[in-house]
């Protein structure tokens, strides 16, 4: 069926909204405005002329500061999502004992030494190891050659109610030196110490 070329056609408002969405759907309107890459850069570009940096006004100055700072924030959004956070995992989960098993007063000898002679690193990381053989020969946990300071101290911390956030803190403050590259004080030490000491007192829940 055809309309007569004399009839004029008055379609009402919602075909009219149809038949302009089928034209500008058409290809030739979709070359004409680019793929969407180039529309995103353009839309970019438009907002980037229009950014002003104090003391540099408008333009190419302006443009390519911005540019820069948006390559740097994401540049450490990378590095803290990235590398670090795999590289805090792995500290983490990294063992407590790199040798094979000593008893606790010698490592409790060792990290008086370490602390004498100024190497507060190693002392903590010794007394730290003290720390666990001697929760090992309480029984208060089972012995684990390839066990991390979280691991043992949640396990001791079931005996030992009452220690649970000393031993956790003391857990973090050996991954934090031993591997996280974190520097130790007289007082880290000392803290430790003090970890050591309340353990050592401390009486162990019986379970029901």
């Amino acid at each position: 069926m055809t309309w007569p070329s004399a009839v004029p056609v008055q379609p009402d408002r919602a075909q009219a909204r149809r038949w302009l969405a089928e034209e500008l759907a058409g290809p030739e309107y979709r070359q004409s405005q680019g793929s969407w890459l180039q529309r995103a850069w353009t839309w970019l570009w438009e907002r980037l002329q229009g950014v002003s940096v104090p003391g540099l006004g408008t333009g190419w100055t302006s443009v390519v500061v911005v540019v820069l700072l948006l390559a740097a924030l994401a540049g450490a959004v990378y590095l803290v999502g990235g590398p670090l956070r795999r590289s805090a995992r792995q500290a983490a989960a990294a063992p407590v004992f790199e040798a094979a098993p000593e008893p606790a007063t010698a490592h409790f000898a060792r990290a008086d030494a370490a602390a004498a002679a100024g190497d507060h690193a190693l002392a903590v990381a010794e007394r730290f190891r003290g720390l666990v053989r001697s929760l090992e020969e309480r029984a208060l946990v089972e012995p684990r050659p390839g066990g991390t300071a979280t691991e043992i101290t949640t396990a001791a911390a079931r005996a030992l109610p009452d220690c649970a956030d000393a031993l956790a803190r003391a857990a973090r403050t050996f991954d934090d030196v031993r591997y996280g590259g974190r520097p130790a004080t007289p007082g880290t030490d000392e803290d430790l110490r003090a970890v050591v000491a309340q353990v050592a007192a401390a009486r162990p829940v019986v379970p029901a």
